[in-house]
């Protein structure tokens, strides 16, 4: 029964507004970009900061902001499962000093002071956001072509009018 109660939820809140963009007119190019840009920046490993650069980009690029973000957002947990192992492959590529603490000390730590906390890891969050940055662009590109087809799948299924 959990299974039927989150398809219908994933399709409540995350494919039916897809669907309703593509009958709005939202070219298929346009939703994979708007797509794969809210799945690339959902995974920033910098909590806080992905609503407002998800924003901006849209703002920038003319894109649908909500999807956007409503993308974004649904990768959240996945970011949360990746901070560290981007923070341990940046301290790899790019040197660093090893970062010694478990996801649970990290919590405990900001738990007790993240101001503390965040002084003592800004440097290997930085290195981080670096290897984000050099997956970002495959991983886009991915999400991208990977999305197009389906799109362009649904519009010609729908006998939307672009």
């Amino acid at each position: 029964m959990e299974t039927a109660t989150q398809e219908n939820f994933f399709k409540r809140k995350l494919v039916n507004p897809l669907l309703d963009l593509l009958k709005a007119g939202i070219t298929p190019e346009k939703l994979s970009l708007t797509v794969s840009l809210g799945a690339v920046i959902g995974l920033i490993p910098a909590f806080g900061v992905t609503t407002i650069i998800g924003t901006l980009v849209a703002a920038r690029l003319r894109l649908n902001s909500p999807i956007l973000l409503l993308i974004s957002y649904f990768v959240n947990p996945i970011q949360i499962l990746i901070a560290i192992p981007l923070v341990k492959l940046g301290i790899f590529l790019f040197g660093g000093t090893p970062l010694r603490y478990s996801l649970q000390q990290i919590m405990d730590m900001i738990k007790k002071d993240w101001v503390a906390t965040f002084n003592k890891l800004w440097v290997a969050n930085l290195l981080g956001i670096a290897a984000w940055a050099l997956l970002a662009i495959p991983a886009g590109l991915a999400v991208y072509y990977l999305t197009l087809p389906l799109f362009k799948r649904v519009v010609r299924r729908q006998g939307v009018a672009l």
